[in-house]
């Protein structure tokens, strides 16, 4: 139960976008809302040519830095906003994400009450957009990192000697270099903190939802880098099996079926909802669920 809120804790937000005018500005709200006390917000943009340049530019007096330089990818941008970040504890959330109205007082609570952590981790909304439905997953444990990204990163606060101890993202990857940093931790025993708490809300709409041969390679690539060839080698295989899968259940129709089977018995979903393309009335909705579940 997390206890207490520690005023002195600053926490460090950065986010990453490039052409993200469609849903920049619903994530900087999301994180200035928080009314946080001590809070450094640093927006790290790509040379956007859309209208993001102009989102930011609109809330330049609220950030604390904004960079805006060509880069080597996502993870590239990441590693830019984390040496530049002078919190205690440091947050990324991407440019198509939003935090709950709790989510920074939730952590700073969090880091106080349990100093030795390495990683807090907490809950995400996944909203579907193309379902137009929104689902809370219960917490998954960091042991299920050996096979796959188990816990979600708009959700995920790293202490900043985390960082120091373990150094920045790989940004050679394009899309898993979130897994294979959080396995890379979890393989050198760093302590790992839930946090029961639903802190951000994710849209499948993001490079790494979209099965592609990119993220199997990259994702081939993790196994092979932390798991030894064996090993790895019967992980690729599964994955490609499971895609195989899911692959002929789409084909025959099945795979509502099975999705909802899934989600009721395997997942077991904590909380649902509708998305009618309203981000407010998504947050509040699941602001009213969560609140309701807490005693």
């Amino acid at each position: 139960m997390i206890s207490s809120l520690n005023p002195d804790v600053k926490i460090s937000i950065i986010t990453a976008c490039l052409n993200a005018e469609r849903t920049l500005e619903q994530t900087i709200n999301s994180v200035l809302d928080q009314n946080y006390p001590h809070l450094e917000y640093i927006v790290v943009d790509g040379c956007s040519s859309d209208g993001t340049l102009g989102i930011i530019e609109r809330y330049r007096s609220k950030l604390s830095n904004v960079v805006s330089e060509p880069d080597n990818g996502i993870y590239d941008a990441f590693n830019k906003g984390i040496r530049i970040a002078s919190g205690d504890v440091i947050g990324i959330l991407n440019a198509d994400d939003f935090y709950m109205p709790w989510t920074l007082e939730t952590v700073a609570r969090a880091y106080g009450d349990y100093p030795e952590s390495d990683v807090f981790y907490g809950k995400v909304a996944v909203i579907d957009e193309e379902k137009g439905c929104w689902k809370v997953y219960p917490l998954d444990s960091p042991n299920a990192l050996i096979d796959r990204m188990s816990i979600s990163h708009p959700a995920i606060f790293l202490p900043s000697r985390t960082y120091e101890r373990w150094g920045l993202f790989d940004s050679t990857y394009k899309i898993a270099g979130d897994w294979d940093y959080m396995l890379r931790l979890f393989l050198n025993r760093a302590v790992f903190t839930p946090v029961d708490e639903v802190l951000a809300a994710f849209r499948l709409s993001g490079v790494s939802s979209i099965l592609s041969r990119r993220l199997f390679e990259e994702n081939s690539m993790v196994y092979r880098r932390h798991l030894g060839e064996s090993a790895a080698r019967r992980k690729i295989i599964k994955m490609y099996a499971k895609y195989f899968a899911r692959s002929v259940m789409k084909v025959t129709g099945t795979y509502g079926i099975y999705a909802s089977y899934r989600d009721r018995r395997i997942f077991s979903v904590q909380q649902s909802g509708e998305y009618c393309g309203d981000v407010s009335r998504t947050r509040d909705t699941v602001c009213d669920r969560n609140n309701s579940q807490r005693p």
